[in-house]
């Protein structure tokens, strides 16, 4: 497996917590942007980016204007995952919207993007990961029931990839 990095910002600690647990599961470091440099970044063959979406879909505020950097690591040749964490029933308009700043960011960077996921089983009316019937990547929602099940089905999905 090639080495893994986890890049998160996270304000009420959700997270965080989910990072630690793929982090767990991927074999992944972490590093909480609040104290990250985006040329750490560089050091890794997979990225998973990750963030929570506030106000109206902004990006976690620990991103700033680190998200606005990306384009200064070579991310060419790179698997690069995306995962939002949102919550569907409050912010049912902006779902994770964030986290697609991740991918208007890199796009054209040379990434290679894995783990979109289906965006059946979630319930909201707007979110920029949406592209038709995909999401850009996981989205979470701790008060998901199936938060658990979403998580362990994109881990079979990325695990695999995630080799070098």
């Amino acid at each position: 497996m090639g080495k893994t990095g986890i890049f998160y910002a996270s304000k009420g600690g959700v997270t965080e917590t989910f990072a630690k647990q793929l982090a767990e599961h991927l074999g992944a470091d972490l590093h909480n942007m609040k104290d990250t440099n985006v040329d750490a970044i560089a050091g890794y063959d997979n990225v998973i980016l990750m963030a929570s979406s506030y106000f109206f879909g902004a990006l976690m505020e620990d991103w700033g204007s680190k998200v606005k950097l990306l384009h200064t690591v070579d991310f060419n040749g790179k698997n690069v995952a995306i995962v939002g964490v949102g919550n569907q029933e409050r912010h049912p308009d902006s779902f994770c919207s964030g986290a697609a700043d991740f991918y208007d960011k890199l796009r054209f960077s040379g990434a290679r993007f894995v783990g979109d996921v289906c965006a059946c089983g979630y319930t909201f009316t707007f979110s920029r990961m949406q592209r038709g019937g995909r999401m850009l990547g996981l989205c979470l929602d701790k008060a998901d029931p199936k938060v658990q099940e979403k998580i362990d089905e994109w881990l079979k999905v990325v695990k695999p990839l995630f080799t070098k």
